[in-house]
């Protein structure tokens, strides 16, 4: 019989290597991307403190349309971009959660980006 690997447990070992070099600090916290086959979601975290700032997904009430694209991902950038502003953050480390920096977490980084972010 033949051993599939596992995709989740391969990608959260990804995400456990990055983390042991990136952190969040009050000053320039960290953006957390997760995605799953329906929806993407973001936050803002201050890892010393241990608190979530800010926060963005496609289950949010007013968001609009299909979780699961490119352009639910923008959407959910731009939104927790403008979170972030009214917060006073514009300078954020931006973590991919072991998934590859392409098409809906880069569109969510790009969003964030056009929303006001530095990252």
């Amino acid at each position: 019989m033949v051993n599939k690997p596992d995709k989740n447990e391969a990608r959260l070992r990804r995400h456990r290597r990055v983390r042991g070099k990136i952190s969040g600090t009050a000053e320039r916290p960290r953006l957390a991307v997760f995605r799953s086959s329906k929806h993407i979601y973001a936050q803002i975290i201050d890892d010393v403190a241990g608190v979530t700032l800010a926060s963005a997904s496609s289950m949010d009430k007013g968001f609009e349309g299909f979780g699961g694209n490119i352009e639910a991902a923008t959407k959910v950038g731009n939104a927790v971009a403008k979170k972030a502003l009214e917060k006073g953050i514009d300078t954020v480390v931006f973590d991919r959660g072991g998934f590859v920096y392409h098409g809906r977490v880069k569109a969510l980084a790009e969003g964030a980006r056009e929303g006001g972010l530095k990252l």
